[in-house]
């Protein structure tokens, strides 16, 4: 059994919506400039994406989707909303954040088959079987009970559907290296707060400029299994991020600089922070 304190939902929704994810500063712009931004930084920042395909398609059959009803766990700034919604796809999203709530409902105000929500994926407002397709991308691990979520979301979707998630992993780079080791015990972190979870969670997802998401959780390989025991399959794939190998050993000194990139995508598909996760009910 994954075991992890549980913590109130209101912290986390307090957090979410005070840190949206931006990663860039958005004050004084507007909506689109906000979007049209980050769907720029989100396409450089991941070295497997391909140009002119939608983000992530080696994952999500987007013409497979044109027609069909389409949930999204934690859309964010709208980022595959958009393009789920290009795809044709009647989406329907639902948020904890209310500023991510706000800033979807303005941008896709005049999109007549996408609807946007603000409420807690431990608790979907829909019926029993309902969409033929799901996804949340990196939101799950941040609720204070990830195995309800996953549940919620197998409970709305129809039989043979496809439910897409990517949830953070143990890794050695992201994990154990850039959190534990570096924090943890060369800044003397672990024996000031007594706790390796505490330590990786105050240096997760800081891109607000506070300390980390109340909730963060990452996972063993066989740990997957266990969470997605429902469905009646699941398989995975590891990726990370080239921030994994830009700090390791030292950020002025390390891997990138001197590895070919044919050896660094090599390691990061074996020692990625990521899941990326395809099951099917």
């Amino acid at each position: 059994m994954i075991e992890h304190q549980k913590k109130d939902i209101s912290n986390v929704k307090e957090f979410w919506t005070k840190n949206p994810m931006t990663f860039i500063k958005h004050k004084g712009k507007s909506v689109k400039q906000i979007f049209d931004e980050n769907i720029v930084d989100s396409r450089q920042r991941r070295w497997f994406h391909a140009e002119g395909k939608p983000l992530y398609y080696q994952f999500i059959n987007y013409p497979s989707l044109a027609g069909k009803k389409v949930l999204e766990v934690g859309y964010g700034l709208g980022i595959l909303a958009n393009e789920l919604i290009n795809a044709g796809a009647i989406y329907t999203g639902i948020d904890l954040s209310s500023y991510h709530y706000e800033f979807c409902s303005e941008l896709f105000r005049d999109c007549k088959s996408a609807t946007f929500l603000e409420g807690n994926a431990e608790n979907l407002p829909f019926d029993n079987n309902c969409f033929d397709f799901a996804l949340s991308h990196g939101v799950m691990h941040h609720s204070p009970d990830t195995q309800r979520c996953i549940d919620e979301t197998h409970r709305v979707l129809k039989d043979g559907s496809t439910f897409y998630c990517m949830l953070y992993r143990k890794s050695f780079l992201r994990y154990w290296y850039m959190k534990v080791f570096k924090f943890g015990i060369l800044r003397g972190e672990l024996f000031k707060y007594k706790s390796i979870h505490e330590v990786v969670e105050r240096h997760t997802d800081t891109h607000g400029g506070s300390v980390g998401a109340p909730t963060s959780r990452f996972y063993k390989d066989k740990e997957i299994r266990e969470l997605f025991k429902q469905f009646s399959s699941c398989k995975y794939e590891i990726l990370g991020n080239y921030s994994e190998l830009a700090g390791f050993p030292l950020t002025r000194l390390n891997v990138r600089q001197i590895l070919p990139l044919r050896k660094q995508h090599e390691i990061l598909r074996k020692h990625g922070g990521y899941f990326l996760i395809n099951a099917i009910k």
